[in-house]
């Protein structure tokens, strides 16, 4: 009886340390997911914000010499400066709205997971 016992408790260990094995490789499959997701997600946003600010520079070039053709040209960089001035001042007022909110929705539904998802 003893050794059924022992036999018992050496297969429920074993079943048990392999269901903790399985756990643990699957919580690291998990986060390796999801970080492959926001670290990719992360590096497109920086091409697009840097092909964006490249962009936008030339355009702010082109912008600068059609005003010059109408008004000073001096003038005309003013304007153009004035209204990147703006939209900077625009971006810090609504930062929270625009940039860290979105950005922490992101990465909360990301990491964590939905209750509706768990009784599905």
């Amino acid at each position: 009886m003893t050794e059924k016992t022992s036999d018992n408790f050496r297969r429920l260990s074993s079943i048990v340390l392999r269901f903790l094995t399985l756990q643990l490789d699957y919580a690291k499959l998990t986060a390796t997911e999801k970080l492959t997701v926001l670290l990719s997600t992360i590096a497109f946003f920086a091409l697009v914000v840097i092909i964006g600010m490249i962009s936008l520079v030339f355009i702010s070039i082109g912008v600068g010499h059609w005003l010059a053709v109408t008004i000073a040209p001096h003038t005309a960089y003013l304007f153009v400066s004035a209204f990147y001035l703006l939209l900077l001042i625009v971006l810090i007022i609504f930062r929270n709205q625009i940039i860290f909110n979105p950005a922490a929705r992101f990465i909360s539904r990301l990491f964590l997971k939905n209750p509706e998802e768990d009784e599905r």
